[in-house]
């Protein structure tokens, strides 16, 4: 399984995007990472994952995608989280914020699951993360690396991860002075 966050991205009409380089470039400037708990995205193979097992839920409310990530590793899924290599953009502005405070049911699902350990279901309880390394051999170039990541011996998850939004911001600040330097 193959989770991430997305970076929030302010939207204004000065924005614009035509290319698929132009959505890493405005992410780098003018986005965040997203909080930590949230699981915006999630790709598994049909065969991968046992559906049959996960309970009757609302899919886009509180609690799905914690208890999603939480299952597939007590059942032995393997969980990839690719939030540092793969920027997925999510354009906000204040009328989508006001939508938000209205949404009926929110809840739902933390009925429906009863309690469960949702800090087990985060991001940063991915067994695998991805990151970005050079290789010299070839030629110095930039590749994607999938490394098992360190999980905390208490829940043998990490429950928290500020140093992945903190370390995110640091490797975005650096490639937005490569970007300006470039297009100076």
């Amino acid at each position: 399984m193959v989770i991430g966050r997305r970076w929030n991205v302010r939207w204004n009409e000065n924005l614009t995007l035509y290319l698929p380089e132009q959505v890493t470039q405005i992410a780098c400037a003018y986005g965040t990472l997203h909080i930590v708990i949230a699981v915006d995205y999630f790709a598994v193979a049909r065969n991968e994952f046992p559906w049959h097992r996960l309970p009757d839920v609302v899919i886009a409310r509180r609690g799905y995608d914690n208890f999603l990530v939480m299952m597939a590793i007590e059942q032995n899924v393997s969980v990839v989280d690719v939030s540092q290599t793969m920027v997925a953009v999510h354009q906000t502005d204040d009328e989508a914020k006001d939508k938000l405070r209205h949404v009926v049911n929110k809840e739902i699902n933390m009925k429906l699951l009863g309690k469960f350990h949702a800090a087990r279901g985060l991001t940063s309880s991915a067994q695998y993360v991805t990151k970005l390394a050079k290789n010299e051999s070839r030629g110095n170039i930039t590749e994607v690396v999938i490394m098992r990541r360190r999980l905390s011996s208490r829940y043998h998850y990490r429950q928290h991860d500020n140093s992945t939004s903190a370390t995110a911001r640091s490797r975005l600040k650096s490639r937005r002075r490569r970007l300006r330097t470039r297009n100076s």
